[in-house]
């Protein structure tokens, strides 16, 4: 069996503008749904999760970095 051409193995990349846009996006909506997950907790369990705070700011950058490093 022959080894695949080197057309078959590259995939398509879309443009930086376009990957940067989508980056943001989903970096904001990672951290909105963070918030938005905070502020629901501590409407209903009438407390803040304190231990969650740092992890709403961090996750969005992972998110945002693996999206972006899956098409470089």
């Amino acid at each position: 069996m022959k080894p695949p051409s080197t057309d078959e193995q590259t995939r398509r990349r879309p443009s930086t503008v376009t990957l940067n846009v989508l980056t943001a996006l989903i970096g904001l909506v990672t951290l909105c749904a963070g918030i938005g997950w905070l502020i629901y907790t501590w409407i209903v369990d009438m407390e803040v999760q304190y231990f969650a705070i740092p992890l709403v700011l961090t996750v969005p950058v992972i998110a945002a970095a693996a999206f972006r490093n899956y098409w470089d």
